[in-house]
């Protein structure tokens, strides 16, 4: 049987990157590959694939792998992978040399001012059969920094479930961090609090990844009084039956920020969105990154508060039906995924 490795040093981050690199290792096993991941606690990596409801049956660890992340030796690296029929790695935005067979290097992160062209990296590209990116946003600013054609590897969103009945919730889905507050869960809570006279029946309920407990009890401050859940570190399933209970899906990376300056700051895709549209919410999502290139209706973008408060207060009489004919998902399933990766390798 043929092996592929996955390589990503943030496996117990659970992120964007870490679930699309584990989706990468489930696709691989259903391509027929015997998946390896650089890892060292096989828990660890079970653990997380059920959180996210990745299938990835049989992954067995190369533990050496993990510790030659962040080796000062390329050769190091580009020797441990030479076992391999195919290589995905996670880019931190340096460029690895990788031995196997087919190397597929993924940067999920719009990487810039960073040297992207320097000798050094020309030289290891040329082990390197195909960059991927996870939008034609990220491609854009990747392929300026580093001379490259990347190519476009949309992350896939699984089947959800239609059947619930839609309440008043409006619902957004985004890592709680502070030092860069990239999903801005504070605008939204202030948004909501403007709202909340006009629409007394809605809800606002932000469910994310959290590491930092004192983010979460000023965010909790901020929302006190008002009718918003907060929900850290929610389980998969917990969010799957809150996408299936919404209404309204509301996305705020990259508000207030110069995406030509820090494009490493708006939504890079915006895979939560996606969920949303399959579980049959309505978006309206600000208007920068990879948010554009899922939703496309004016109707459905917003560029300042005020446009959020109107556009909300509209979205708030209507239902899935009036736009379903503008959100068109069928690029980001798991069979589009499994297809675009199968003619890379």
């Amino acid at each position: 049987m043929k092996k592929a490795l996955i390589v990503s040093p943030y496996l117990d981050h659970l992120g964007g990157g870490e679930r699309y690199m584990l989706t990468c290792g489930q696709a691989l096993e259903t391509l027929g590959y015997e998946v390896y991941i650089g890892w060292d606690n096989l828990e660890s990596i079970r653990n997380i694939t059920k959180f996210l409801s990745i299938d990835l049956k049989h992954p067995v660890l190369d533990a050496k792998i993990k510790s030659l992340y962040h080796s000062a030796s390329p050769l190091a690296m580009f020797m441990a992978t030479r076992p391999y029929d195919v290589v995905v790695y996670l880019s931190d935005g340096s460029i690895p040399m990788l031995g196997g067979k087919t190397n597929l290097l993924h940067m999920q992160v719009p990487f810039h001012n960073v040297g992207g062209k320097n000798w050094k990296n020309k030289l290891k590209l040329n082990t390197i059969k195909n960059v991927i990116v996870n939008s034609n946003f990220t491609k854009s600013i990747v392929d300026h920094e580093y001379g490259i054609n990347s190519d476009v590897l949309y992350p896939p969103v699984p089947q959800i479930a239609k059947t619930q009945a839609k309440e008043k919730i409006i619902l957004s889905v985004g890592r709680f961090e502070p030092s860069l507050n990239v999903k801005k869960q504070d605008v939204l809570i202030d948004v909501f609090k403007k709202l909340s006279q006009d629409i007394p029946d809605w809800k606002l309920v932000l469910v994310g990844g959290s590491v930092e407990d004192s983010w979460i009890e000023k965010l909790r401050g901020m929302a006190s009084g008002y009718n918003i859940e907060l929900l850290p570190n929610a389980e998969y399933q917990q969010l799957i039956d809150l996408y299936g209970r919404a209404s309204i899906y509301w996305h705020a990376a990259g508000y207030a920020v110069d995406q030509t300056k820090s494009p490493e700051l708006v939504e890079h895709f915006g895979i939560s969105t996606v969920e949303a549209i399959a579980a049959r919410v309505i978006p309206l999502v600000y208007k920068a990154g990879g948010q554009t290139e899922i939703v496309k209706n004016q109707e459905l973008l917003w560029e300042s508060e005020d446009e959020l408060i109107t556009k909300t207060k509209n979205l708030t009489t209507k239902n899935f039906k009036d736009y379903e004919g503008f959100l068109d998902i069928s690029d980001f399933t798991e069979q589009a995924f499994l297809n675009s990766l199968s003619r890379l390798l």
